[in-house]
């Protein structure tokens, strides 16, 4: 009977060390609630560089910012025109939310292959490989809807229009620039707005 007991313990904490996905929302939409927004002739513009513990609170695990450069944009078009905004326009390349969240995220293999090995001796054991190795791929899944969701699209912004979302840039130092330009649909001309990390 002891040794029952001591198997539930076991398999309960064990389960409790499933992997999950957890993030929190992105910052909000209005861009004069940032300190450092810029306002061209009525185009506004902001730019959050994500630390550490920001990064891991909005996107659910640590490992994104240790290869990655989280920058929330916002936009708010308060002219009469157009703009229309693109990532390939940006002064740094951006990586795709889908191969972020590929890279990031809960290894399948690693953490079923633990439990399973353990349940060759000890075959309760092989209950949690099952369900770790399924909820790692549901947290995945989990994990890559939502970097989708939260980055930021090409997209017209239209007269008092907004948009706003997520880049994922390469790594970047304290004192790096990052570029973003906005084009005039009406007259091609180009806005440049500049922040730095």
């Amino acid at each position: 009977m002891k040794k029952l007991v001591s198997l539930i313990a076991i398999l309960t904490f064990l389960l409790q060390g499933c992997a999950s996905y957890r993030a929190a929302r992105l910052p909000s939409s209005d861009v004069t609630s940032f300190a450092k927004y810029q306002d061209q002739d009525g185009v506004r513009v902001a730019a959050k560089f994500f630390d550490a513990r920001e990064s891991k609170k909005t996107f659910g695990v640590g490992k994104l910012y240790a290869k990655f450069q989280p920058v929330y944009i916002a936009i708010d078009n308060r002219t009469k025109s157009a703009y229309e905004f693109k990532k390939g326009m940006l002064s740094k390349q951006t990586a795709p939310a889908e191969e972020v969240a590929k890279e990031c995220g809960f290894s399948t293999v690693g953490r079923a292959t633990t439990y399973g090995v353990a349940g060759l001796f000890i075959w309760p054991l092989l209950i949690p490989a099952v369900v770790d190795g399924v909820g790692s791929s549901q947290a995945n899944v989990k994990m890559e809807d939502d970097y989708m969701y939260k980055e930021i699209k090409d997209d017209r912004i239209q007269s008092n229009g907004i948009l706003n979302g997520v880049v994922f840039l390469d790594k970047m130092k304290d004192g790096e620039t990052l570029d973003i330009r906005l084009t005039n649909v009406d007259t091609n001309e180009i806005k440049l707005f500049t922040f730095v990390k």
